[in-house]
């Protein structure tokens, strides 16, 4: 892997940024060209001269994002802030009526009763409602390894009714998995496949892993495994292997050119394998959609959610991917500006929408959105347009989050009625001169640590299991 970003001045590779863009085709780079950081050298070694590091590296943004985080205050909260003002403005002059009604009678016990309507009414548990829930929220979603940006996206996703999910890097993978195989006359799929395997093994290209991974599955890896005497990779085009009984003609995997055999329209990326009497097979290829796609997608819907899919992918891959998932509304070729007015017009219908991206093409939807996910492969602007970053792979995080976010604000009503109902019985009884001070000092402590216990109901009841971050 690129361990910062940069630009090449020797050599040239493929790289692999699929995990950065969403891009899953490797790209060409040479001299002159920038690489990122986190995207993965395939091909050639070559010389890189260092742009960024430091501050600007994925470790620096995930601290920087939990910074966020603890900055920003929810609308609930400033809510709250604004309520608490008046009331203390109206808490002063209660207790000062107080203190001049029992005056005349006994100063010192006019004195007390006045104590006591300032201890009751301190409005700690008013103001404590909504962070303490709001940051045991984020607390128990960090620990399932999904950072909360933006506290205040909390309260919006307790509220949506839409999911729309990107395609490419966020319902499949950054690889692929095969989906067909085309042979010609009298050759047969198991040897096929065990030679393109064979020669695969020597490629770090994304199609060659899943090569590579489908004769393991399939039980073809040693189905007559090819001895090279030598094999070597062109950048761009493909991997060739010569073999001892080959007579001098190689065997070749990769591009239909490469192979020399005419290309065909396919709607996914495919590879070629050509022997000396030409054209062998051809191996179609379709990326891999995530292990847990399905029954996130099921339980959103259960939950009463409309689930949508919007990509720049071409229409035959993203209604394939839609089909696959049960996904009723789905587009494809979608540029960012179709994406972005497709949400006005969702907003405008009076829907709350929430997006799920990783690409560059998803920034603008991304901070466009009620509230926003990004996977943690996702790009720097990407993750900079969101509210929350899942470091992990599981869509099903996201349906946690949103259940823990509407039982979030269910506990900050919780606290927030709790809060008036005290304040609404113990002042009278304050200002009467029935509750004196040191009961007033412990009710108001009581009523603290009470909204603050209902709030601890948000985390996590036992440890997770550790996550594994890998910095890039």
């Amino acid at each position: 892997a690129f361990p910062a970003d940069g630009v090449v001045l020797e050599g040239q590779t493929l790289a692999d940024e699929s995990l950065l863009t969403g891009e899953s085709r490797p790209r060409p780079r040479e001299a002159g060209q920038g690489v990122i950081a986190g995207s993965h050298n395939l091909t050639g070694a070559v010389v890189v001269r260092v742009d960024r590091t430091g501050a600007d590296t994925r470790f620096a943004e995930i601290v920087s994002l939990m910074d966020h985080a603890s900055a920003s205050k929810p609308p609930m909260a400033a809510l709250a802030d604004r309520i608490a003002r008046p009331f203390l403005i109206a808490v002063l002059m209660a207790a000062g009526g107080a203190a001049l009604w029992w005056w005349s009678k006994d100063p010192g016990h006019a004195m007390m009763v006045a104590v006591a309507v300032l201890v009751v009414t301190c409005p700690c548990a008013l103001s404590l409602a909504t962070p303490a829930a709001m940051l045991a929220s984020a607390g128990h979603l960090a620990r399932r390894g999904v950072l909360v940006r933006r506290l205040s996206a909390l309260e919006a996703l307790a509220s949506i009714d839409t999911v729309v999910f990107d395609k490419t890097g966020t319902l499949t993978r950054d690889r692929f998995e095969l989906a067909d195989v085309r042979l010609r006359p009298g050759a047969e799929r198991a040897q096929a496949l065990a030679l393109a395997a064979s020669l695969a093994r020597h490629s770090l290209h994304p199609i060659s892993r899943a090569l590579v991974a489908a004769a393991e599955a399939e039980a073809a890896a040693g189905a007559g495994v090819i001895p090279w005497s030598r094999v070597e990779e062109c950048p761009g085009e493909g991997v060739q292997g010569w073999s001892e009984a080959g007579g001098g003609s190689p065997v070749r995997l990769g591009s239909a050119l490469f192979c020399g055999i005419a290309e065909e329209a396919s709607t996914g990326p495919q590879a070629s394998l050509a022997d000396a009497s030409g054209w062998l097979a051809t191996f179609e290829m379709r990326e891999e959609v995530r292990a847990d796609a399905r029954s996130a997608i099921q339980a959103l819907e259960a939950d009463g959610l409309r689930v949508q899919l919007l990509s720049g992918d071409q229409e035959a891959a993203v209604g394939r991917v839609a089909a696959d998932l049960g996904i009723d509304t789905a587009r494809g070729a979608c540029t960012p500006q179709d994406k972005l007015a497709w949400l006005r017009r969702e907003q405008e219908a009076g829907h709350r929408v929430a997006m799920v991206g990783d690409g560059l093409n998803d920034g603008p939807v991304l901070a466009g959105a009620h509230v926003s996910f990004a996977f943690g492969q996702a790009v720097p602007l990407a993750r900079s347009r969101s509210d929350f970053v899942v470091l992990g792979d599981r869509l099903g995080e996201i349906v946690d989050a949103l259940r823990l976010a509407r039982r979030t604000l269910s506990i900050v009503r919780q606290n927030l009625w709790w809060a008036a109902a005290y304040n609404a019985v113990c002042v009278p009884l304050a200002v009467l001169g029935w509750l004196p001070a040191w009961l007033a000092g412990l009710g108001m402590a009581l009523s603290s640590l009470l909204v603050v216990l209902n709030a601890l109901r948000l985390a996590p009841r036992r440890a997770p299991a550790r996550l594994s971050l890998e910095a890039s």
